[in-house]
């Protein structure tokens, strides 16, 4: 009797009494139990993660590039070659004779002409040259001013460009990216709403204006200026884009989830604006479609090494 006491005191230390199913499985279903999910982004949150983006989404040509090349062969358009001058006859009457041999009623410029119609004619079409004709002519100098590293010259010409004809896009772009390249950031913009208010539709210089105005803290006044030009923009997936994280850091979701989706409508593989739509979906309490906008962004395979990061860390 006292050994059977002793066995069961002894098994009954060993093994636990599991009146409620078996130990293993318990143990099993506490490892592989789901985590709960993540938290809505706060908008502090999105707006630390946007900020990062903002430049990512604005995605256009800075406007500084200047093909040298083309502009300085193209100093001024091609003329039309001057009409052939018809010989003069033999035997003019004699009051003719008279009249030409009469140095006193003769003008020097007359007397030029007669003498080289072709330069006559050549200079008459100098005189002639439009307002873009001569901008071009000043673009081509500031081209070429440019390419030798002139920069006060090549900004004076394409000054001098607009001057002569102030919808002249070339001349305004390439004098945005000398300003630009010499940190004139307040002149640049400048220049670049005057072209804005002659040619509003001009996507570009949109674009490139409310970059600066975010660079320099003013998110409204960008917001504003991708708000005016949105109507010029339509088949612009670049823009859309950027407009929709300037929304975003705005905390204007329901609107950035719209420009997100119009973007990635004209073109969907494009990591960032998966990225940024899913943000907006998280910050709104979209849990699982911000979950698979991330998991597109993620198999997209053009984020950023920080932008990939976080979409990794929104995944767990």
């Amino acid at each position: 009797a006292a050994a059977m006491v002793g066995a069961w005191w002894w098994m009954s230390g060993r093994v636990p009494s599991a009146p409620t199913g078996q130990p293993e499985a318990v143990s099993a279903a506490a490892m592989h139990k789901p985590e709960p999910a993540a938290a809505p982004l706060s908008p502090e949150a999105v707006e630390n993660i946007a900020q990062r983006m903002s430049f990512e989404l604005a995605n256009f040509p800075e406007p500084v590039a200047v093909d040298t090349q083309i502009a300085a062969a193209a100093v001024l358009p091609q003329r039309e070659p001057a009409p052939a001058v018809k010989p003069r006859s033999a035997a003019p009457p004699v009051a003719v004779r008279a009249a030409d041999a009469s140095p006193a009623k003769t003008p020097p410029q007359a007397a030029t002409t007669a003498a080289d119609p072709l330069r006559a004619d050549i200079d008459k079409k100098v005189r002639e040259l439009t307002p873009r004709q001569r901008a071009e002519g000043e673009y081509a100098k500031g081209a070429a001013a440019l390419h030798e590293d002139r920069n006060a010259d090549a900004r004076a010409a394409f000054e001098a460009a607009l001057q002569a004809d102030a919808s002249y896009h070339a001349a305004r772009q390439a004098l945005v990216g000398v300003l630009l390249n010499a940190r004139r950031q307040t002149e640049a913009a400048q220049v670049l709403q005057e072209g804005l208010s002659i040619s509003p539709a001009q996507p570009g210089f949109a674009m490139a204006l409310a970059r600066l105005q975010v660079e320099r803290g003013d998110l409204n006044a960008g917001v504003q200026t991708l708000a005016r030009g949105l109507e010029f923009a339509a088949n612009n997936a670049d823009y859309i884009a950027f407009y929709a994280g300037l929304l975003q850091r705005q905390q204007k979701h329901a609107e950035a989830i719209e420009q997100f989706s119009r973007a990635l409508g004209q073109r969907g593989n494009v990591g960032v604006w998966l990225l940024g739509l899913g943000i907006s979906l998280d910050a709104l309490g979209r849990g699982s479609d911000a979950q698979e906008a991330y998991r597109r962004a993620k198999a997209s395979g053009n984020l950023s090494p920080d932008l990939q990061a976080f979409a990794d860390q929104r995944l767990r």
